[in-house]
């Protein structure tokens, strides 16, 4: 098992964090975003990833219906790329980030 430090940084569309999974585990997103210089932050140092070397996300996000946002993740200080929501914010402002990144 590695341990890397991860940075992931959500737009402002999104208007709050609602539920964060990474590698199964059930994180409190209240705990881990806030909201720094128009973006969504999240830092988490010695994070654990499975031996499959990628880091499997999944947020939900709450913005505005049929707009949509962006994240974008580093991981030991490389850039991973950026990904958007897999589909626009629904009918009831929830939208979704799902992604398994390779480290």
């Amino acid at each position: 098992m590695k341990k890397v430090t991860i940075e992931i940084k959500i737009e402002s569309t999104a208007h709050r964090i609602d539920y964060l999974l990474l590698e199964n585990k059930n994180l409190n997103p209240q705990t881990h975003f806030r909201f720094i210089n128009g973006d969504w932050v999240a830092k988490l140092s010695d994070f654990p990833i499975d031996n499959d070397y990628d880091l499997d996300v999944l947020i939900i996000a709450i913005g505005n219906p049929m707009t949509t946002s962006v994240m974008s993740v580093t991981i030991d200080g490389i850039s991973k790329g950026t990904f958007k929501l897999y589909k626009p914010f629904n009918k009831n402002g929830y939208g979704q980030f799902n992604q398994a990144i390779p480290v």
